[in-house]
């Protein structure tokens, strides 16, 4: 008999990415699947499992690796897998048809002999209409009458079939095949809607299923609905109940069914790996430039989701994929999810909440629910509906010491900043990102976007960083849509589809009566220090004072030519860098040479960074 081990060795992770949470599961289902080869499920429950997580966060693809797994490490297992996003017959036809094209074929003379239908006549209609066991339980009693087997012999068959229920029959066939069924059943909340005449038979087969104690037929439902654990649990709320007209009540808990949860993909590593199984790249080396350059982008776009990753790589929009964090509200009172989120948030140990380096620091700590003690005051109800919507992660397989724990960077950073800043919670955790982390692109936006609120401090003496204290900020008044600053015009890489707008990272030109000045800014961000080519040794690749001004060089004369085509005449070119490097003596006095202003550290700090951005702990370069 196969291992565990050798089931998660057979898991296809060229086709399916694990991360914590998703091997976890197939760990999970690796054990269940070896207890059922070894006979050791009979008489138990509990083992049967609802899966759930938000839409396209990836339950069917690691639900087919599953059955891919399970096939290729035990061979004589029957594997099937129902999808009610297409499949339209009962769930009883499926599976009945499914045992009959893997040869566990019932032996009708004994049924007919059990049901006492001992007649020539009547066996040789059966055997005319070509009617097995599959089709005796599914065939009514007018039907067999109608082709001259007498209302009694029919009745007879009719009720035979009903006896023993049919899944006690089923798992007696797959017993005496010496088989076993690995069921999964997906996108399950769509029997409850009225596209489903059967729905409430293939609900009651499921219950049946669920109940069945003969240990040979394991099953898994899923689905992507936010209700599905409601609908499930018989806990579906009033309001709801006319969006679901085949729901009756029926509850599949946690003695059948136990619910367990994946969630999008928490930290950039997974997520690379997910992006390069789905580009059929390797996964053994580090991002290259190119990956560099788009691949932050992607992970915040898309908030880690696979389904979201798959809809940008074929040019599609994703929004429709992420993790809503919108349902919680900080102002002017926290409403319950937000309290919910706030215990969390403020039992997470200090490492998690004042010493960020990722956003997954936090985001992939669990925590026991006693430590959030204000959990108390909130009732189970609303930590499950919390992570049906993936707001927060919710692991209570242990009665006794319950796991909980917030459910993506986004929701992360909605609570950490509660509203309180005029930038996207993805930006800002780019803005904890390490140096070197492959959301740098964003960071510099982020950047840029402060720099064009702060725009006139910098401006004022363009050769020189030196400010009086009362120096303030003129901020837009007009949204950061399109920064306008009553005179002054600002463009940086958003507005730009993400490429450098001649030879910068931002541009600020200021409209006079007769010509345009322009202010060009190269950002440089992270805690590395910037030398001369001469301190780095030759063949050195590392950011030089050089490499700076010969980038602000390069491209002055197609920036003069595309502005004078524009119509726009530019009389004067000012150039700053904007960094949180250290800069040596001999590298600043370089720039200086160059007419390359410095918008250091110290001056970022004072007259650029937002009061809010200030606040928040141990940003790298703060």
């Amino acid at each position: 008999m196969a291992s565990i081990e050798e089931f998660e060795a057979s898991f296809p992770k060229n086709e399916c990415v694990l991360d914590a949470t998703r091997y976890d599961f197939v760990h999970d289902q690796a054990s269940v699947v070896s207890c059922l080869m070894r006979n050791d499920l009979k008489g138990r429950n509990r083992f049967r499992r609802l899966l759930l997580g938000c839409k396209a966060v990836g339950k069917t693809t690691l639900l087919k690796s599953l059955l891919t797994a399970a096939k290729k490490t035990y061979p004589e297992l029957i594997t099937l897998y129902v999808s009610y996003a297409a499949e339209t017959n009962d769930l009883r036809s499926c599976i009945c048809h499914h045992l009959r094209k893997s040869g566990i074929i019932p032996n009708t003379s004994e049924f007919l002999k059990e049901a006492c239908v001992d007649d020539g006549p009547t066996r040789d209609i059966i055997q005319y209409l070509q009617l097995d066991v599959y089709d005796l339980l599914f065939t009514d009693k007018d039907y067999l009458c109608s082709y001259g087997i007498t209302p009694g012999m029919a009745g007879r068959i009719v009720a035979a079939a009903s006896q023993p229920p049919l899944f006690e029959r089923l798992s007696a066939l797959l017993q005496s095949a010496n088989k076993k069924l690995f069921l999964v059943v997906d996108e399950f909340q769509n029997v409850y809607t009225n596209s489903f005449p059967k729905g409430r038979q293939i609900i009651g087969d499921i219950l049946a299923l669920g109940e069945d104690a003969n240990g040979q037929i394991h099953c898994i439902i899923s689905g992507s609905s936010t209700n599905l654990r409601q609908l499930a649990f018989a806990k579906l709320p009033e309001t709801l109940k006319s969006k679901y007209p085949n729901y009756t009540g029926i509850d599949l808990n946690s003695t059948k069914y136990q619910a367990r949860w994946i969630y999008p993909f928490l930290d950039g590593d997974s997520f690379l790996c997910l992006y390069r199984t789905m580009k059929q790249k390797p996964h053994n080396y580090g991002p290259s430039t190119e990956e560099a350059d788009g691949f932050a982008e992607l992970f915040i776009k898309t908030g880690g989701s696979p389904g979201g990753l798959s809809e940008c790589l074929q040019g599609r929009d994703s929004s429709t994929y992420h993790v809503s964090a919108k349902s919680v509200k900080f102002d002017p009172e926290p409403n319950e999810q937000a309290q919910v989120l706030q215990a969390i948030y403020e039992a997470l140990p200090w490492w998690c909440t004042d010493n960020h380096l990722t956003s997954a620091t936090a985001t992939t700590h669990l925590i026991s629910t006693h430590i959030a003690k204000s959990l108390t005051d909130h009732p189970e109800s609303i930590l499950y509906d919390m992570a049906d919507a993936g707001l927060i992660r919710y692991i209570a397989d242990n009665p006794i010491l319950k796991k909980i724990g917030i459910g993506s960077p986004l929701v992360y950073f909605t609570v950490a900043l509660q509203g309180k800043l005029n930038v996207t919670a993805f930006e800002v955790a780019a803005l904890y990102m390490p140096t070197g982390h492959i959301m740098g692109v964003t960071t510099e936006k982020v950047v840029c976007r402060f720099l064009a609120k702060a725009f006139q401090t910098f401006v004022e003496c363009p050769n020189s960083v030196k400010f009086s204290e009362e120096s303030s900020l003129n901020l837009n008044k007009e949204g950061d849509e399109h920064p306008v600053f009553f005179e002054h015009y600002v463009m940086y890489k958003e507005l730009m589809d993400d490429q450098d707008v001649f030879g910068a990272d931002a541009v600020v030109l200021i409209p006079k009566q007769d010509s345009t000045i322009a202010h060009r800014v190269q950002v440089k961000l992270g805690t590395s220090t910037i030398f001369t080519q001469a301190e780095l040794g030759k063949g050195n690749q590392q950011d030089s004072a050089e490499s700076i001004a010969n980038k602000f060089k390069s491209l002055e004369k197609p920036a003069l030519e595309a502005y004078e085509r524009s119509s726009i005449p530019l009389s004067e070119s000012f150039k700053y860098l904007a960094t949180t490097r250290n800069i040596t003596p001999a590298a600043r006095k370089f720039l200086k040479d160059n007419n390359i202003s410095i918008l250091d550290k110290q001056f970022l700090f004072k007259h650029v960074w937002p009061e809010e951005i200030k606040c928040l702990k141990n940003l790298p370069f703060l």
